[in-house]
């Protein structure tokens, strides 16, 4: 079985520690990164060379399995919901109201 394609979506400052350790596990391979402002989803795949896409791109996106959701806590619900609608796995920082 292949490394789990790993997709972020929030990139702001918390991102930059998700980017730095996903390398440490074997079994997962980040691979985009997503915000609703381009410009952040942009520096953040610039710098770890993933693919900067918006956020129906990487849940559209084949090579997609897992989704971390690093969103403000008041769209966890939201976005982790639309993640899990497009059939793909969801992590989230807590809370989901």
């Amino acid at each position: 079985m292949g490394k789990l394609g790993v997709g972020v979506i929030g990139c702001g400052n918390i991102s930059i520690a998700y980017m730095r350790l996903a390398p440490l596990f074997n079994a997962i391979e980040m691979r985009a990164c997503a915000d609703i402002n381009m410009a952040s989803a942009e520096n953040l795949a610039a710098e770890f060379g993933v693919r900067a896409e918006t956020v129906n791109e990487l849940l559209q996106a084949d090579d997609i399995d897992i989704v971390v959701n690093l969103t403000i806590p008041a769209t966890h619900f939201e976005v982790s919901r639309k993640v899990l609608d497009a059939g793909k796995h969801v992590y989230s920082e807590k809370p989901l109201f």
